[in-house]
């Protein structure tokens, strides 16, 4: 076991800065791009194709192996917590050394807005929709919005971070949606249109950063991207001397902003 975890922990390492030279090179991603749409689009019409027309030929035949599968077994809540993971790792991830796309100011606008379009996108479905969970405690089900909400945080890590972080953020996603499906809080449906949601409004703050920060008049910063010959942050030097003459100790404090 311990040699396992050794293995593990050195492909970690090796893979990091593999992970960091992706950042570096990766085009500017807030430029439309019609395939971009194609994963998403695919993944939100999927969705709402089986909710609409194989809901009994599939969502329920699903839903019913799932909790024949979990049995006795009680739920698990986790899910309602690592949902936000993704999202504070596409805040976060720049102001510890990892390299992003953009500054930390970029990335707050680029969440907000995007957050924006999935909250009200997500909940209009839901109000309009009225689709009853499995359980049958309200019609609230469709999308799912603990699903939608981890995706767009998963894509988010994949714009600034690239696939070396992004496949760690997609990984908690997917957990998510299969644990909603376990815990019987939905159908397979509303996770599959809930992953297309949260990736295409994660898009869509991308696309609305730069016209946002220019109908605002807001400057383009890199503080935070985690990349030290970009970092505008305050850098501290510290030099201890002695005076040849007197034989004083002295110092000297240099700080940069």
């Amino acid at each position: 076991m311990k040699r396992f975890l050794s293995l593990l922990l050195f492909l970690a390492l090796a893979a990091a800065p593999a992970a960091q030279a992706q950042v570096a090179v990766r085009a500017d991603t807030s430029v439309f791009r019609a395939r971009q749409l194609i994963a998403p689009t695919l993944l939100l019409g999927g969705g709402i194709a089986i909710h609409s027309f194989g809901h009994e030929a599939i969502d329920v035949p699903v839903n019913r192996w799932v909790q024949d599968w979990r049995g006795d077994r009680p739920q698990y809540r986790f899910d309602n917590y690592i949902q936000y993971v993704p999202t504070v790792m596409t805040l976060g991830l720049g102001l510890v050394g990892v390299p992003a796309q953009r500054g930390f100011v970029d990335r707050v606008i680029e969440t907000s807005l995007g957050y924006i379009a999935l909250g009200t996108i997500s909940w209009t479905m839901k109000a309009v929709i009225d689709s009853p969970r499995p359980n049958g405690l309200d019609g609230r089900s469709f999308p799912s919005g603990h699903t939608d909400l981890v995706f767009f945080g998963a894509e988010l890590v994949r714009l600034e971070y690239g696939w070396g972080w992004g496949a760690g953020a997609y990984a908690i996603a997917t957990t998510v949606a299969v644990m909603r499906n376990y815990n019987n809080w939905h159908w397979l449906s509303d996770c599959v249109a809930g992953a297309g949601l949260g990736i295409l409004t994660a898009q869509f703050g991308y696309w609305l950063l730069e016209p946002t920060k220019r109908l605002l008049g807001i400057h383009t910063g890199t503080w935070g991207n985690g990349r030290r010959y970009d970092s505008a942050g305050i850098q501290v030097a510290f030099a201890p001397a002695i005076d040849p003459l007197s034989g004083a100790i002295c110092s000297t404090l240099a700080v940069r902003f």
